[in-house]
């Protein structure tokens, strides 16, 4: 299954790629998927220092950690990582998940593409794919609007 968001922020990308690797994520959420169970992310992070390919990334909920591998690190343009484990309720029946990050520089700021893709093993996995559908789509937006309430600010000259 692929769940894809746009979403438009008023940053450029090298502005907006450091909560990429970076971010809290604050704001109550709106959406009542979260108060049915949906892990809702509190801090997206690089837990190994500096952003590569094969480098470590980590998103924090409430509920756990999703601990994942970048397979693509382009700034400020595109970041692309897969779980690698999780100790989240939906490791039982989430066989793969992957993300993929596309910021594109537009007149009023940035199109931001997200991109999940995720795989599910068992009998009735026909059953579960609404249901993560609701609940990958609730993520996304959530960290969009997170993301668009955050002071950002431009990177630091080097």
């Amino acid at each position: 299954m692929i769940v894809r968001t746009r979403w438009m922020m008023p940053h450029p990308p090298e502005v907006l790629w450091p909560a990429l690797c970076d971010s809290r994520l604050e704001l109550q959420p709106r959406c009542p998927v979260f108060y049915l169970g949906t892990p809702r992310p509190t801090t997206c992070r690089l837990p190994d220092g500096p952003g590569e390919v094969g480098a470590a990334r980590q998103c924090v909920s409430q509920q756990g950690v999703v601990r994942q591998r970048i397979t693509t690190w382009e700034p400020p343009a595109r970041l692309a990582f897969h779980m690698e484990s999780t100790d989240l309720g939906f490791h039982r029946f989430v066989d793969q998940l992957g993300d993929v990050f596309e910021l594109a520089p537009t007149a009023r700021g940035t199109r931001v593409t997200r991109t999940t893709t995720v795989t599910v093993r068992g009998f009735g996995r026909a059953a579960l794919y609404p249901a993560l559908w609701v609940g990958l789509k609730s993520v996304h937006r959530f960290v969009f609007r997170n993301w668009q309430k955050m002071r950002l600010s431009p990177p630091a000259a080097v």
